[in-house]
């Protein structure tokens, strides 16, 4: 009788205790959306090389009434058509406007955004403590607007040497899962402090390691800076590999493919076509090497990648932006001018 009682005291002390998010959700969820992609590539068939054509899922969440939003650059990044869905149901095409790789952010625009977008501004991010409640509304698995909540259980700020930039990423226990990259976590108040990036599990699936890209360094990163969305995708070269594929260079970046629209498909760069493996390295090959960005060559350091972005930034809307990449054995210069991009509010 006497564990009984206990049970049930202890029971009823953790249901006082919870929280009620369905306010919360109820007014943040109409922000939230759903983001499929598609992107085509070459690729052997038994037909021979032809386009493949794949889709991709993720999530986002819009931060301006002129249909801007904040997503995971993996999500988008290569893709060559995105769609978005609202928690309405209405379907709207967008464009990538800015991404970042290393911090894996991105924004995309609705191209032709309604009247009266639902929209929730970014907080700040350091204003959360270790400990707190957070809750994620994403698509996990493509159950649409699901909610899961969990704790803030960590900041993980890498400045080191090996990291090419400076990042900072929200640790949280509450369940993430595939279809949940790009979606935004929200503090127990229901303030924006986070764009959900990746998980860290051995079994695939939610195992409480779940990691989101603190809002902070979203704002910093895409509306701050705005970088170029380059579109391709690559393989870092280096040491044997790059000696391998015979390259003139040190250091270089294979070409794996290019989303069409992006800067890098204005470059004309291209992409690979004949999947090999090279050791433990799988890569697609027949695409383009880069090997210098504005004339200084490329290497996959902190300080390389700073030296290509800051040539990036300093080129001026309608200016040519140049790269040299070894294609078929040669060394070719390709040059576009840089686009005008809207300014993100």
């Amino acid at each position: 009788m006497r564990l009984i009682l206990s049970t049930t005291l202890l029971l009823l002390s953790v249901s006082v205790h919870a929280t009620d998010f369905s306010k919360l959700y109820a007014k943040v969820n109409s922000a939230v959306v759903v983001i499929k992609t598609m992107e085509s590539a070459r690729r052997p068939t038994a037909k021979g090389v032809k386009n493949v054509v794949s889709g991709g899922l993720g999530s986002g969440v819009i931060i301006s009434a002129d249909g801007l939003i904040m997503t995971a650059s993996h999500v988008v990044h290569s893709a060559d058509k995105v769609l978005v869905e609202t928690a309405a149901g209405d379907r709207y095409d967008a464009r990538v406007v800015s991404t970042s790789v290393a911090a894996d952010v991105a924004m995309i625009q609705l191209l032709k955004p309604p009247k009266n977008l639902p929209f929730v501004e970014p907080w700040d991010s350091d204003k959360v403590a270790i400990g707190e409640e957070v809750f994620v509304i994403g698509s996990p698995y493509g159950i649409e607007h699901t909610l899961t909540v969990g704790h803030l259980s960590g900041r993980r700020v890498d400045t080191s040497e090996d990291s090419l930039m400076d990042v900072e990423f929200l640790q949280t226990d509450a369940a993430v899962n595939k279809g949940n990259s790009g979606g935004p976590m929200f503090s127990s108040k229901g303030k924006l402090i986070g764009i959900v990036s990746h998980i860290s599990s051995q079994s695939g699936g939610n195992e409480g390691l779940g990691f989101a890209a603190s809002i902070n360094m979203a704002k910093r990163i895409l509306i701050d800076e705005s970088p170029l969305w380059l579109g391709i995708e690559y393989v870092p070269l280096k040491d044997k590999l790059i000696k391998a594929l015979n390259i003139p260079y040190l250091e270089g970046l294979l070409v794996q493919r290019v989303a069409k629209g992006s800067f890098g498909d204005e470059l004309r760069v291209k992409g690979g076509d004949v999947p090999v493996s090279l050791g433990r390295n799988k890569l697609i090959l027949g695409g383009d090497v880069i090997v210098e960005v504005g004339g200084d060559r490329v290497y996959v350091n902190r300080k390389g990648i700073e030296r290509s972005t800051d040539y990036l930034n300093a080129v001026k809307p309608g200016e040519k932006v140049t790269i040299t990449v070894i294609r078929g054995g040669k060394k070719i210069v390709l040059s576009a001018r840089k686009p005008t991009v809207t300014p993100v509010n």
